[in-house]
């Protein structure tokens, strides 16, 4: 029986599986990253976002980014956390976030995260992309696709800038719903953690440890084809921590000569592969 969900001779390849680490694809003349990556400076910053338009496709019942933060963390209501979503109601009407390095090589990304209309949150997965517009002043505009259907960089376009933090950290409240075609209401305005990512760079340690972090959060949900496919990303730059891990999943899901591949990589650098294959090559 042929899988339902294959994909079929003459049809377009989705944008997810195009994406190799942090660099961009090119899609009808324009550059298309998976995530926005910029690299933060000592201290806190304020991230602040503003949408400029949205579009949601008929099937989205909730829209926003995920902000996700690398060797730092976001303050939120008093909190640390690893990231947020921000939903469209916060992006409506503008929102700083705060963010704080913890380690020189800090960063954080962004990436297009949506409710699908089963009301499962859902990112990094299907044709989800953005193309990135740098403007002279510092700001950037971010060109939004959510996954479901073909690209369309129309479905979320968002005002991105970054500056010196307030003091205080941003209380963040529920808003209008998004303004889709379904009246489900959408989740909170930011809700923790985001769990899935200068202008954008090429893949480096740095991005490879933030693909990392968004495929182990991914891998914790139960979201094993996402954390699979994250986790590539992260070893195909470079990143020996991803590599370790994707061969154990790949070695669960029954594809032994794959994940010795993927541990002789890591070998070198993390001691658990080196061990791994040590153990692998006892084994019948």
């Amino acid at each position: 029986m042929n899988d339902p969900g294959a994909q079929r001779p003459g049809e377009p390849v989705p944008l997810d599986q195009r994406y190799h680490g942090a660099d961009p694809i090119e899609w009808c003349g324009a550059a298309v990253y998976p995530m926005y990556t910029e690299a933060l400076p000592a201290g806190t910053t304020a991230v602040h976002l503003r949408a400029l338009s949205v579009m949601a496709p008929e099937d989205v019942t909730g829209l926003g980014l995920g902000l996700s933060v690398h060797d730092g963390h976001v303050n939120l209501n008093g909190k640390s956390l690893a990231g947020v979503d921000i939903w469209y109601d916060a992006l409506a009407e503008g929102i700083d976030i705060s963010v704080t390095a913890d380690a020189p090589d800090a960063l954080f990304t962004l990436t297009p995260v949506w409710v699908a209309e089963s009301g499962t949150h859902q990112s990094w997965t299907g044709n989800y992309g953005m193309v990135v517009d740098l403007l002279p002043d510092g700001a950037s505009t971010l060109w939004c696709s959510t996954g479901p259907g073909t690209p369309d960089f129309n479905e979320l376009v968002v005002e991105l800038s970054t500056g010196p933090a307030e003091p205080a950290p941003p209380v963040v409240s529920t808003g209008p719903e998004a303004p889709t075609a379904n009246s489900d209401p959408p989740p909170d305005v930011a809700s923790a953690p985001a769990d899935p990512p200068t202008p954008p760079r090429p893949p480096s340690q740095g991005v490879g440890g933030a693909l990392h972090d968004l495929g182990t959060a991914m891998h914790e949900r139960g979201e094993h084809d996402s954390a699979r496919a994250l986790w590539t990303q992260a070893a195909q730059a470079g990143h020996s921590g991803a590599a370790f891990d994707l061969g154990t999943l790949l070695l669960q899901q029954g594809e032994r000569a794959a994940a010795e591949q993927w541990w002789k990589a890591a070998a070198h650098d993390d001691p658990r592969a080196a061990a791994s294959l040590s153990a692998l090559s006892e084994q019948p």
